[in-house]
């Protein structure tokens, strides 16, 4: 008689073992994206460019979002200063007859220290982002790693 390689219950363990697994590499998944977009966006606030504070108070990070087998983490301004954070993020605005406007900064921008390198004012979120992606990476690969 052939020896019997698996049975029922060492499948059962396995599996209980193997969904564990899954739901603590989920957990430690969600931790770094956290982690993460908290960093670019405090970064993202140090870069943007200064006139009451409400861009940078308006800067957020939202909860990690599942879809499917992705997982995403959505970070940027809350939706009530949109328009106003993109016209600052790109350093110019349309009018409504489709003339450019290019904005220059503002004394309290210009008064804010360079970071990191960089300069605060337009592009301040793309800029955070840069200054992140070696981070990025790393601590997603350790995030992965078993």
């Amino acid at each position: 008689m052939a020896k019997e390689i698996f049975s029922i219950e060492g499948i059962e363990i396995l599996s209980k073992k193997l969904d564990n697994l899954e739901k603590e590499m989920e957990k430690r998944i969600d931790k770094v994206l956290i982690k993460l977009a908290l960093k670019v966006i405090a970064d993202a606030k140090r870069l943007a460019p200064l006139d009451s504070g409400d861009l940078e108070a308006a800067l957020v990070v939202s909860d990690v979002k599942k879809e499917l087998k992705r997982r995403y983490i959505d970070f940027g301004t809350s939706p009530e200063v949109d328009h106003y954070a993109t016209v600052q993020h790109e350093g110019f605005r349309k009018t409504k007859d489709g003339k450019v406007i290019y904005m220059s900064p503002g004394n309290k921008t210009e008064s804010k220290p360079h970071y990191k390198g960089y300069e605060p004012g337009k592009k301040y979120l793309e800029n955070a982002i840069t200054l992140n992606e070696r981070l990025i990476i790393t601590e997603l690969r350790k995030a992965l790693a078993f």
